[in-house]
C-alpha cells in the first residue's frame, strides 16, 4: 500500500502537469516517508503478536502436559472434567485438577493458582506433582494437603506473593472427606436437592494451610461439582455475575456427566457476550450407586 500510494502521487503530478516541481516532490516525498513509517510500525506489531502467540503456545502446551485426562470411572466413582481457556488475548492461567485411586479411596484435587502465565503453570505443576506423589502414600487426607502446601511454599518466589486455592476430596464408600484451602465451595446434588457444601475454610496453599477436615455421608448417586472461580465470575452486558447454581440445577440430572459440564459451559458462554476473563475448570464426580469393594469390582 505504501508503494501504491507513492506511485499514485507520482501519477497525479503527471496528470496535472506538476511532475518534477518542488511542491510535487515534497508531496511525493511526504507520502513515501509516511508509507515507510507505516511499514515499520506494521512489522513491529507483527513481531510482537508472533512473540505473544509463541509464549502463549508454550504455556498452553505446558499446561496440557500437567493436566492429565481423567478416567471416566475410578472404583465406581464416575468422573468428568472440562477446562475452558480464557480469551485468546489472555495469558494462560494456573487452574489444575486430578483424580487418583488410592488405598484409602478416590482422591480428587481442583485448584487455581493466583496469577497467569508460565509462573502460574510452574506452580500448578509443583502442586500437582506433590499431590500425585503423596496421595498414594499418606493415609490421611490432611497429611496430603500439608505436604502439597509445603511443596508449594518451596516453589514460590522469595517475595512470597504466590499462592493457590484448592479443594481436596476423598471418596471412600459413602463417606466424602473434604479439605478446602481458600477455594470456592463445591456443589452437592442429591435427592433432587442442590446446595453448596459448607466447609470450614483453611488458608490457601503455599501460606501454611492448617488443613481443616470435614466429613459427610453421601447417598448413592450423589453428584459433586468442583469448580474454579472463573465458573461464576463471568458477567453479562449489565454487569451481573453468571448464576452457576441455577445452571447446574438445570443440567445436573442428565445421565451423561460430560454433557452436564458441556451444557454448563454453554450457558456461561451465552451469558458472557464479551468472553470469559478467567480460565474455567469444572470437575464432577458421582458417588457409586452400589457397594464397591476394595479390589475395584462393583
Amino acid at each position: 500500500m505504501a508503494v501504491l500510494a507513492t506511485l499514485l502521487g507520482v501519477l497525479l503530478g503527471w496528470t496535472d502537469e506538476t511532475i518534477g516541481t518542488s511542491p510535487h516532490v515534497v508531496r511525493v516525498a511526504s507520502v513515501a516517508v509516511g508509507g515507510l513509517l507505516a511499514v515499520s510500525l506494521a512489522r513491529s506489531r507483527t513481531a510482537r503478536e508472533r512473540k505473544l502467540r509463541a509464549v502463549t503456545h508454550v504455556a498452553q502446551v505446558a499446561q496440557q502436559a500437567i493436566l492429565h485426562p481423567l478416567p471416566k470411572e475410578i472404583r465406581g466413582v464416575r468422573l468428568a472434567a472440562r477446562y475452558l481457556s480464557a480469551s485468546a488475548e489472555s495469558q494462560i492461567g494456573g487452574d489444575f485438577y486430578d483424580a487418583l485411586e488410592t488405598p484409602w479411596g478416590v482422591r480428587v484435587v481442583v485448584g487455581d493458582v493466583r496469577g497467569k502465565g508460565l509462573d502460574a503453570v510452574r506452580l500448578a505443576s509443583a502442586l500437582l506433582g506433590e499431590f500425585r506423589s503423596r496421595a498414594n502414600s499418606e493415609p490421611e487426607l490432611a497429611a496430603v494437603v500439608k505436604t502439597v502446601d509445603a511443596a508449594g511454599a518451596r516453589a514460590v518466589d522469595q517475595a512470597g506473593e504466590d499462592f493457590a486455592t484448592a479443594v481436596f476430596a476423598q471418596f471412600d464408600e459413602d463417606i466424602l472427606t473434604i479439605v478446602r484451602c481458600g477455594h470456592p465451595l463445591p456443589l452437592l446434588a442429591q435427592t433432587h436437592h442442590l446446595d453448596f457444601i459448607d466447609t470450614s475454610p483453611s488458608l490457601p496453599l503455599c501460606l501454611g494451610s492448617e488443613a481443616s477436615v470435614q466429613e459427610l455421608r453421601l447417598i448413592p448417586g450423589s453428584r459433586i461439582l468442583f469448580f474454579s472461580d472463573g465458573a461464576f465470575e463471568g458477567r453479562n452486558a449489565e454487569g451481573e455475575f453468571f448464576d452457576l447454581q441455577s445452571s447446574v440445577a438445570r443440567h445436573v440430572g442428565n445421565p451423561d456427566l460430560r454433557t452436564v459440564l458441556d451444557r454448563i459451559l454453554d450457558d456461561l458462554d451465552r451469558r458472557c457476550l464479551d468472553g470469559i476473563s478467567d480460565d474455567v475448570v469444572l470437575v464432577i464426580a458421582e458417588q457409586p450407586t452400589g457397594h464397591v469393594d476394595r479390589t475395584g469390582g462393583s
